[in-house]
Formats: C-alpha cells, structure tokens, sequence
C-alpha cells in the first residue's frame, strides 16, 4: 500500500518569528549606524518583510520600525519630514510586495543582482520622494529651489546608494535564502490510509 503524507505548514509561528527578527535588524541597525548619514537597515529589512510576509504584516514592520527606531532617538514628533519618510518606506513596501515575484530566484548570482538593483532604485526612491518633501516644507516653491534641494541631497543620496548596495547583497540576500529554505517549520501527518496499513 502506497503512503501518502500530508505536510502541515504552522506559518503562523514562522511569518512571527521572521517578522520579529527584521524588526530587530531594523531597529537595531538603524540605531548602532545612526552617526553614518543615511547608512542604515531599515530599507533592506522593509524590503525581506514585503518579499516574504503578507502586506499587512509588512506594514506592521515597517510602521514599528520607523516608529520606535525615532522614539528611541528623540526624533518622532519633532520633525516636519515625518509625512514623507514614513510614507516613503510604506512606498518601498508596497512596491515590493507588488513586484516579489519578479525580485525572487534561487539562489545565484541573478537573484543577487536583482536584489542590489532593487536596493539602489528603491534607495533611489525614497531620496527622491523626500527630498521633494523637505522642498515643500522648507523652501520656497519655485523651480530653483527644487533644484537647489536635489543638488544639496546629493552626498546623502551617495551614501543611501552604498548602504543600499551593501546591505542588500551581503545581508538581504542571505537572510532571503535562509528563510526560503529553513524557515518552513514542517512536519508530517500520517494519513489515514497509512494508519489503516
């Protein structure tokens, strides 16, 4: 008599833990780098949340993230960017979220590559989305200033493009992998015709 199994799958326990430990590297990231300008964890861990979580649950990561990273700070409540930068990395969810199944691979060097370009244009992204935001909180509205404000972001923009480089390839990825391929938490039923053999 052929056995047939069932495989569970508790995602549950799984899709917490992952999310928990992004969380982690976010926050904790975002605070032992906070003296390099614009070198930081949360984009790459936004990033694997959309890749491997629902949407909902990403945005529970990357709301909690941003959030208490700037309470332990000082930062939240006291700047008027606050609109822009929250919204900036909810953009780099959804995105993500919308195009995972174009991002992922196995494990070679394509994927790599998918996942540093993913880093350098949703850094990319982000600066410009707020960047237009410190224009329209800040300045004066007229074209030159718009101008004036990309010119001025343009050593912090270098520094998010590296940061994005190197925590995308030699962190994203391999944590990518590891949850891909250990973070199934199965085990296996017997049914009921190998019970009854």
């Amino acid at each position: 008599m052929s056995l047939d199994i069932v495989v569970v799958t508790n995602n549950r326990i799984s899709n917490l833990s992952t999310g928990i430990l992004l969380f982690v590297i976010g926050f904790g990231g975002r605070i032992m780098l906070h003296d390099y300008p614009n070198f930081e964890t949360v984009m790459v861990s936004i990033f694997l949340a959309s890749m491997l979580l629902s949407l909902n649950m990403s945005f529970v990561i990357t709301i909690s993230i941003i959030t208490f990273s700037d309470m332990y700070l000082g930062y939240f409540g006291t700047s008027k960017i606050i609109l822009f930068t929250y919204s900036g990395f909810l953009l780099v969810s959804l995105i993500t979220s919308k195009l995972k199944n174009q991002i992922k691979g196995d494990y070679n060097s394509n994927t790599v590559y998918k996942f540093t370009a993913s880093g350098i244009i949703f850094a990319g992204v982000y600066d410009v989305w707020t960047n237009f935001g410190v224009f329209l909180l800040s300045y004066e509205l007229t074209f030159e200033n718009l101008i004036l404000v990309y010119i001025l972001g343009i050593p912090f923009m270098i520094y998010h493009l590296l940061s994005s480089i190197v925590t995308f390839s030699l962190l994203g990825f391999p944590l990518y992998y590891l949850f891909t391929t250990t973070n199934k938490n199965e085990y296996k039923i017997p049914t009921i015709k190998e019970m009854e053999s």
